[in-house]
Order: structure tokens, then C-alpha cells, then sequence
């Protein structure tokens, strides 16, 4: 038995376990067990069709060998063998070029295609600019006649498979592959870790990097390293953490530990590091942002930021309270009323200050769920002046909580408007008073029954009312000091505060608004005044025995009838008869009771100290500084997506009720990474959405997010967006 020789020439491809291709001075060379038997010139392809086919013919490699070597289609290869078979060498390369031969698509419209599509122009486009089908540049690449940079970037990006393989042989833990800076970090001679991006493709969440400019823009990393300067030497320092905590409220990853959930070194690619923080590292992380007490600060200069952007948006502005209700049992919290689940329960009230646009800018947290004329009275007011100034007249909105007639003039000489609810019975309008008024108010058509007049709400203030008369016959009636604004313009401004409830609803469902970052707590105010517990305690005991005369007078009343059962469970002569005597003499020593339990109620103090009815040592309130600062992130987050949703309202016909749906879609999808640092460009390519025209809304984004090109935090790359090529 004779074998073939294994050995090839240094250098040389193998094309099967018998034929190898050596290419040496401008010549290609094929042979077969050690011994050449075919040769042609370097880009001779009439030769290297001869050559396959010759292989083919010899039986040296197989058909599917030939067109992994040569890159022949499968069906051209089966063609021109049969043209060989028929016509000899000549049916192969002697046929004459007609009108539609390739001579059409020249060497220098070829390379005129290369540099378009490097410089990130679709094939569609990058044909029609050559002046060919896009069918022929599709060939051509598919042939390798022409070749994209981030073809051959893409050849050597590591895929999701290979990732995982390596991240989880890690040495040094999941993902770990910076080994030399961790070391550093370990030692404390690290400041941070600077962002470092080599090819992947398929990367998860990797369609989230479209927001990042719009996050930059809002002033997180500037106004982050203003207020913060930086984190303590480490691996991950302030930029990676904020962007990390702003990838995380983009993704829905509503607390820390659900991050453990996630890849950590996907997001790390996001970060340009090797691996996302653990649970454990970010919690620090936020321990020592929140141990310096500057969560107030940093939201305070975002607002000013944003106000000295939309000065416009802030001369009206919505308030109201949100509710976060706490599940824990290890801690007493005071109660507040849960709107949403209409029962009282341990929980911390926030008031958020939103624009006339619904965007969030700043949230204050109430020591002890205090009312919303106190918490205006106390920090609104006065925070909202720092940001307008002192001359400008302001409009605040909120609802039937914060009506008092006599803070709306105090408000008023404080240079401030009020749109309100009325509260308590009135008595209805006249129903020919109203009027139906259609007009445009921001856009929007509306179409009220409205009147109006002016009335006196306190002793020589008067404010402007406007009802509205709904289908129904309710009437609904506003109040405000405004007198220049229309009729429409005042009911749709004060029907508008639902922006601020559907704002609510959708932080809650999306951004974890409620959820805890941190079970810290730290000691409340023991000296602030609460309702005498004693108090409560007697007028409860009042209550029962007025209770108690009701039914022993109604029993009274019922004795004509033998077997009357009218006395509750809790009264202790339910279960015999008793006679008008006995009844009138419990009746006047629940009285007596009572007049005694009035003068003792009338003796003790209304409101005491907290610290002097409970233990000192259990009056806490939840640590306010890691919440803020994670909320005010949250806030940024969707300042940013909001701005992303106008951006693609030209392009996306259901914006309104899909745009936040679609951007959701866009950040959950998979991205290649390709850096070209002699471009100095960070190209993110994201891969194609559930139909086509999410696609296209996604171009059009990619199209205006290049238009204003942005620097990758930490780098001098540029971010290079390209959406999914679609035929």
C-alpha cells in the first residue's frame, strides 16, 4: 500500500488531505502529495477556475473542500464543470463579455465600493453612488472581490461561545482577565480602570450603548465628577459605577442584587472592562458615594443644568407625592395612605417636581410623611426659587391636598401662581353658564364644557374659577390666580397633572421607583411633634362606649318584642333580655364614662415629642442618601429616553404608544463592538429588530445619533452607530 506524503511546504494553505496552495511571487501553486501539478499568476481568475476544476475532475478535493478554498458558490462550481466536460478548457474561460459582464463593475468602481461602505454607507446606497445593482455588490462581497473593514475585524471579534468559554474558566473569577490592573487595585496604586474595547460580536444589551449619548448630554458623568471628584484607587471608579447604575435602570435591572442575574462580563464590554462589578462591589460602591452626603447636591446641579436648558418648561410646574410603602418588619417606620392599595401602612412619602413637559426635576423626601403644604412651605418653594430666580413668577399645580385659601394668597405674594381643585360641597353652576370650547392647547385638540367667574375665596382675595361640566352633570371646578391664560388653557394644564400620575405608574413598573437600594437606616427626628398616643387610646374608648349607648337605646326602644337581638358581640349583655331599668342605668354609667374620659382627653397635650412615647433607640428612618442618588439617576435615564422617543417620532407613526416600547426593544437587543482605533471610532452594529419598521425607525436614530457624534467616556473613540442591513 502506497500513502500519500503528509508533509506541505512551509507556508502553504491546505485546501484537502492531499492538495495544498502555496502562493510565492506574484505565482499560485497546487500540490498534490508533495508534488506541484497546477500553477497560475496571482489574481488570475480564469486560471484558478481551471485549477479547481481540474482537483475536481482528478478527484484531489471535494466539491464542498474546493468551495470553502476558493469561495465558489456551490451551484457556479457544478456549472462550469459540466462547461468543462462539454467545451473543454475554453467553455470555462473563453466566453466573450456581453452588456452585462462583470466589465461593468471595474477594479476602481470596486475599490470606490470598499471606501463607501468602510466609511459606513449601505450597500444600497454605495451601488447606486458606483452606478450598479446592489445585487452586484452583494455578489462581489459574497466573492471577496470586494472586502469590508468590519468584514475582517469581524473574522478575528470574539463570539458570544468563545466569551462564555473564556469567561467562565476564568482564573481569577468570572470573566476576569485583567488580571495586572486588579492586582494594582488590590494594592491601592490604581485610580480606576480605563476603558479598553477589542471586537465582539453578539454582544447582549449591546443595543443599549444608543442611549449613551443622550445620557451625557442630561450631565451624568460631568456633573457627577463636579459634586463627586472620584471614588477611592480601585478597578471600577465613578465613571464606570454611574454608567453601570445608568445601564442597569436602561435595562430594567431594578436593585443590585438583581444584577447577579445578568452576565457579568456582557456588561463589562458595555463598560470597555472585562466584567461587570459584583453585587457586593457596587453596594460598597454606593456606600461611599452615599457615606459623603452629597446625593442633594449632585440633583440640585443636574436641575439647574436642565432648567438653563428648557427655561421655557419650568415656568409651570406639577407637584405631588408619591407614596413608597416599606415591607420590612425589622424597623418602625410612621404610616402614610397608600393610594393604590387604599389602606394605611409603614411607608416614606416623596414629593417630585416635575416641568409642564411631565419631565422629572428634582424629588425631596419628607422627614415624616409630612402633608404637602408643609413639605411646600418647608423645601419646594425655596428650592424652586433657587433655580428660577427670584423675579420670575412661577405656576405650581397639585391636587385637593394642598388646597388651603390661605396659602394660595400666601403663595401669591411670594410671587407665585397656583392652579388647584376645589375642595369640599359648592353648590353647582347653572348649567346654561358653560359653553363648549374646542382649541388647540401644545398640540393637542380639546374639547371642554366650560365656565367661569371669579369669586372670593378669603377676605379680600379673590381667585379665577373655571368648572368644567362633564357628561356625567359632575362639575369640576378649578381655581387660580392666573388671569392671562384662556379658559382651555387653564382646565387642560390642571387635567395635565395626570402626566405626573402616568409618570409615577411607569417608574414604578419599569425603574423599580419603589424598590430598596439600600436597608440602611439612621435616627429620625425624636423631637418632632406626633398625635399623643394617650389621646388615642381614650377617644377610642369614647367611641366603643358611644357605641355601646346606641345600642342599649335601640334595645330599649325593641323590648316590645320578646326576642329582641340587637346588641353587638362586644356589648356583655348580649346574651339575656334586659329590662328598661337595667338598660337606663348602663346607659347613664356609659355616660358618666364618658364625661370622664372628655375631661381627661381636654387635659393632656394634643401633639407630644416622639422620643417621649417610644424607645429613643427605634425611632429610624431609612438612609435617604443612596435612595437619592439612585433616583435621581433614574431620573436622568428618563430625561434621556424621552429625548430618544422625540427623536424618532418623524419616523416612527406610533410614538406616543409605542416609541418607550421600541427603545426598550433597541436596549435589549444584541450589538457587534468593533473598535478602529486608527479611525478613533467605537462603531456599535446593532442587530435587526422584530420587524422592519422597528428597523427603519432604528436607522433613522442611528443616522441622527452620528450626526452629533459623541466621545465613549475615557477614550478617544468616537461612538459610530449602524443599524441592520435589510434588503
Amino acid at each position: 500500500m502506497q500513502f500519500e506524503l503528509p508533509v506541505a511546504p512551509a507556508g502553504s494553505e491546505k485546501i484537502s488531505e492531499v492538495v495544498a496552495r502555496l502562493r510565492c511571487e506574484g505565482k499560485v501553486a497546487y500540490i498534490a502529495a508533495g508534488v506541484p501539478v497546477f500553477t497560475h499568476d496571482e489574481g488570475d481568475k480564469a486560471g484558478e477556475r481551471v485549477a479547481a476544476l481540474q482537483m475536481m475532475e482528478l478527484g484531489l478535493a471535494s466539491q464542498a473542500e474546493l468551495t470553502r478554498a476558493f469561495g465558489i458558490n456551490r451551484t457556479t462550481l457544478f456549472r462550469q464543470h459540466r462547461a468543462l466536460e462539454s467545451e473543454g478548457v475554453l467553455g470555462v474561460v473563453g466566453k466573450k463579455r456581453g452588456p452585462q459582464g462583470r466589465h461593468r463593475f471595474t477594479s476602481e468602481k470596486r475599490r470606490r465600493v470598499e471606501r463607501l461602505l468602510n466609511e459606513g454607507v449601505s450597500i444600497r446606497q454605495a451601488a447606486e453612488a458606483v452606478g450598479v445593482s446592489e445585487g452586484t455588490v452583494r455578489h462581489a462581497l459574497n466573492r471577496g472581490d470586494v472586502e469590508r473593514r468590519q468584514q475582517r475585524e469581524a473574522m478575528s471579534a470574539s463570539g458570544p461561545r468563545a466569551r462564555s468559554r473564556s469567561a467562565a474558566e476564568a482564573e481569577g473569577g468570572m470573566g476576569v482577565s485583567r488580571h495586572a490592573e486588579r492586582a494594582l487595585a488590590r494594592m491601592g496604586q490604581l485610580r480606576e480602570a480605563a476603558p479598553e474595547f477589542s471586537p465582539a460580536e453578539a454582544v447582549r444589551y449591546g443595543g443599549s450603548l444608543l442611549a449613551l449619548p443622550a445620557i451625557l448630554m442630561q450631565g451624568l458623568l460631568e456633573v457627577g465628577d463636579q459634586t463627586y471628584g472620584s471614588l477611592n484607587n480601585g478597578f471600577y471608579g465613578l465613571r464606570s459605577i454611574l454608567l453601570i447604575l445608568a445601564l442597569m435602570t436602561l435595562l430594567r435591572i431594578r436593585t443590585p442584587e438583581q444584577l447577579q442575574g445578568h452576565p457579568p462580563g456582557e456588561l463589562g464590554i458595555l463598560l470597555g472592562l472585562d466584567r461587570a462589578p459584583e453585587v457586593k462591589t457596587l453596594r460598597r460602591k454606593l456606600w461611599e458615594l452615599a457615606s459623603r452626603k452629597k446625593a442633594a447636591v449632585f440633583s440640585r446641579h443636574l436641575a439647574e443644568r436642565w432648567v438653563g436648558e428648557s427655561a421655557g418648561q419650568v415656568g409651570l410646574l406639577y407637584i405631588d407625592g408619591h407614596v413608597r410603602p416599606y415591607h420590612g418588619r425589622k424597623h418602625w417606620l410612621p404610616e402614610a395612605f397608600v393610594t393604590r392599595r387604599r389602606l394605611c401602612m409603614p411607608a416614606t412619602t416623596d414629593f417630585w417636581v416635575n416641568q409642564r413637559d411631565g419631565q422629572p426635576l428634582f424629588v425631596i423626601t419628607a422627614e415624616a410623611n409630612d402633608d404637602l403644604i408643609a413639605i411646600l412651605r418647608e423645601k419646594i418653594l425655596g428650592e424652586i426659587r433657587a433655580l428660577v430666580g427670584t423675579e420670575r413668577r412661577v405656576t405650581v399645580v397639585f391636587d385637593r391636598e394642598g388646597w388651603s385659601p390661605r396659602f394660595f394668597r400666601e403663595l401669591f405674594e411670594q410671587n407665585f401662581h397656583v392652579i388647584s381643585y376645589r375642595k369640599g360641597e359648592y353648590a353647582d353652576w347653572p348649567v346654561e353658564e358653560f359653553d363648549q370650547v374646542r382649541a388647540r392647547v401644545d398640540g393637542r385638540s380639546v374639547d371642554y364644557q366650560l365656565a367661569e367667574r371669579t369669586v372670593e375665596v378669603l377676605e379680600g382675595f379673590r381667585m379665577r374659577e373655571v368648572r368644567r361640566l362633564c357628561a356625567s352633570g359632575h362639575q369640576t371646578a378649578i381655581l387660580t390666580t392666573r388671569e392671562d391664560l384662556s379658559i382651555e388653557t387653564v382646565a387642560y394644564r390642571m387635567f395635565e397633572r395626570w402626566t405626573q400620575e402616568n409618570f409615577f405608574r411607569y417608574m414604578r413598573q419599569h425603574f423599580g421607583l419603589d424598590a430598596l437600594v439600600s436597608y440602611a437606616v439612621e435616627p429620625a427626628d425624636g423631637e418632632r411633634m406626633v398625635l399623643n398616643p394617650q389621646r388615642k387610646e381614650l377617644e377610642k374608648q369614647r367611641t366603643t362606649n358611644n357605641k355601646a349607648i346606641k345600642e342599649l337605646i335601640a334595645a330599649r326602644g325593641n323590648n316590645v318584642l320578646r326576642d329582641a337581638r340587637v346588641l353587638s358581640t362586644h356589648n356583655p349583655a348580649r346574651a339575656k333580655r334586659l329590662d328598661n331599668d337595667e338598660i337606663d342605668r348602663r346607659v347613664g354609667d356609659l355616660r358618666a364614662n364618658n364625661k370622664q374620659l372628655t375631661a381627661t382627653i381636654r387635659s393632656l397635650p394634643e401633639r407630644v415629642p416622639l422620643n417621649t412615647v417610644m424607645d429613643p433607640a427605634r425611632i429610624v428612618k431609612l438612609a435617604p442618601e443612596a435612595k437619592h442618588l439612585t433616583d435621581t439617576i433614574k431620573m436622568l435615564v428618563y430625561r434621556a429616553e424621552t429625548a430618544l422617543t422625540g427623536s424618532i417620532a418623524p419616523h416612527f407613526a406610533r410614538t406616543d404608544e409605542e416609541g418607550r416600547a421600541l427603545l426598550r426593544e433597541i436596549f435589549l437587543s444584541s450589538a457587534d463592538i468593533l473598535p478602529e482605533p486608527e479611525q478613533h471610532r467605537l462603531t456599535v452594529r446593532v442587530h435587526s429588530l422584530a420587524n422592519a419598521r422597528s428597523n427603519r425607525a432604528l436607522a433613522s436614530l442611528c443616522d441622527l445619533l452620528n450626526a452629533h457624534p459623541v466621545r465613549y467616556p475615557g477614550t478617544n473613540l468616537t461612538l459610530h452607530y449602524q443599524p441592520p442591513e435589510v434588503a
